[in-house]
């Protein structure tokens, strides 16, 4: 074989080698998702699905839908988001988070055991209508079929800003159980997820996210999900890798290796109050790549059906660190971000 042919061989053998290496680390496209700090509008929802977007994650507020006590179930501000993600490709995975002023002083503050029952029902209403076979398809047979499969119950638990006062796990664990009944009768092939845990809350008593899901084992909560969820914020994409690695030995401690582990919120900002987690633009659209990379190779190994970007967009006269962690700015302006997770989902920028 001649010197040319041989260096023809060579690196064919290096492009395969490269295709199969990339094949094992590629995700679905659902593996790629995004939460806008706002409901996005349906154009928004357009440029995700042109944009691969496989995933998006929204807040079910339940006072959207039901704001005085006895009133008749309102979806109108929900359908519009569910079938524009429907026809757009893309699966919705609604964090059910925040109690009507009916319910509770603070929208922050969870159901009290007066209304856990008012709850199960609406969340059994949620899954009726937008699960497998749900109302919601039954009435619009032109929309692709997308139902809603994962049910998040509340965002960040274990902190204050999102909980009680003093979170306790065994608190979760009594609205888990009410969650998970009027899940699962209103659609019985839906699948639970945690509250995403912020690993290391810097708020008094805020609860490590770790301590916190041991505590939700310790209280009979397995049997209640089908998956864990995690927040991992990290100063290093390495180090947000580590924390998915923590919180699956804790899982490990209580023989629950078969759950998943969703991340529904990772993330950096280029604006705002400076902080760890302030970075460049440059450097966000940097971090990102490298994040879901390096999540992608080990999705299998640690069992991630999803990791989703916070946020879709900047939010205007933010004074807040994660007001800034947008894909693009607060007028829609891309930054370089976008294009590198577009360049991950091979969708057009």
């Amino acid at each position: 074989m001649s010197r040319r042919l041989r260096r023809i061989s060579i690196l064919a053998l290096l492009l395969v080698s490269l295709g199969a290496a990339q094949a094992a680390h590629a995700a679905p496209r659902a593996f790629y998702g995004l939460i806008p700090a706002n409901d996005p509008s349906p154009s928004e929802i357009q440029r995700m699905g042109a944009a691969h977007v496989g995933t998006l994650r929204i807040n079910l507020f339940w006072g959207a839908v039901q704001p005085t006590a006895g009133a008749a179930y309102d979806w109108s501000h929900y359908d519009p988001i569910v079938q524009g993600a429907a026809e757009n490709g893309i699966n919705v995975l609604p964090t059910v988070y925040g109690s009507p002023r009916w319910v509770a002083r603070r929208p922050n503050l969870p159901p009290g055991k007066k209304h856990w029952a008012d709850f199960r029902n609406f969340v059994a209403a949620a899954a009726q209508r937008y699960g497998h076979d749900g109302i919601f398809w039954q009435q619009h047979p032109q929309v692709p079929r997308r139902p809603i499969v994962w049910w998040q119950l509340w965002n960040e638990v274990n902190s204050p800003s999102f909980w009680y006062h003093k979170p306790k796990a065994k608190q979760y664990v009594r609205l888990l159980k009410k969650f998970h009944a009027g899940i699962k009768s209103g659609d019985p092939g839906a699948k639970i997820v945690l509250s995403g845990l912020f690993p290391t809350p810097r708020l008094r008593h805020g609860v490590n996210g770790n301590r916190f899901l041991e505590g939700i084992y310790r209280n009979r909560g397995k049997r209640l999900f089908d998956a864990a969820a995690l927040h991992p914020y990290s100063t290093r994409p390495h180090q947000a890798l580590d924390r998915v690695r923590d919180m699956r030995r804790t899982m490990a401690r209580h023989k629950d290796k078969k759950a998943k582990l969703w991340l529904t919120e990772v993330g950096w900002a280029t604006g705002g109050p400076r902080t760890a987690l302030t970075v460049s633009r440059r450097r966000q659209a940097k971090y990102l790549r490298q994040t879901y990379r390096l999540l992608a190779k080990n999705r299998k190994r640690y069992k991630i059906p999803g990791v989703i970007w916070y946020s879709w967009r900047d939010i205007p006269s933010g004074g807040i660190w994660f007001q800034y962690t947008g894909l693009f700015t607060d007028t829609l302006k891309p930054k370089p971000a976008w294009n590198a997770f577009t360049s991950l989902t091979g969708g057009a920028p």
